[in-house]
């Protein structure tokens, strides 16, 4: 069936060598986008994305905290556990969006969420390092929805979950 083949813009040669020479970065190349000011390519650990300065950067997916594709502005977009953030406008983006939000859920190993009195919530979350054979758990604690985590019964809470979740999950 000729309209389920999954159509990419695959990069050529020199591009997947000047990666390979910045970062090191290899392996089976899950996708790739380009945009007016970058080059990204998705594998299965990582992706690396290289914008209008030249650099190469590599991110693996147990660092984003949150993105996503935003298709009427045609950009990908994400936010990174260290608060750093980025977004890119994509004119060829193949299956780069689909690949991201599926990695970056593959990544999840544990997610809670919970409600905190005075309004909000705390959404705890361990991801793992896909390019590990024996991953560890990299734990996040957020408040969402107005939380904060400076208040002491909202601190307390989130402490009690986490070192529970911890408990459960941590090997």
């Amino acid at each position: 069936m000729a309209f389920l083949r999954r159509r990419d813009n695959r990069p050529d040669a020199t591009l997947l060598t000047e990666l390979k020479e910045a970062t090191g970065l290899r392996g089976k190349l899950l996708a790739h986008a380009t945009g007016p000011r970058a080059e990204l390519l998705a594998f299965a650990h990582r992706f690396a994305y290289r914008l209008a300065d030249g650099q190469w950067r590599s991110v693996g997916w147990h660092q984003v905290r949150s993105g996503g594709w935003k298709s009427e502005r045609e950009e990908i977009h994400w936010r990174l556990n260290d608060g750093s953030r980025d977004a890119v406008q994509l004119t060829e983006p193949g299956s780069f969006p689909q690949v991201f939000r599926e990695r970056v859920q593959a990544s999840i190993a544990v997610e809670d969420q919970f409600d905190v009195p005075g309004g909000g919530s705390i959404s705890i979350t361990a991801r793992r390092d896909l390019g590990e054979e024996q991953p560890r758990l990299y734990w996040q604690v957020n408040a969402v929805r107005g939380a904060k985590l400076t208040d002491p019964t909202t601190k307390a809470l989130a402490d009690e979950t986490l070192a529970r979740l911890r408990a459960d999950y941590d090997f």
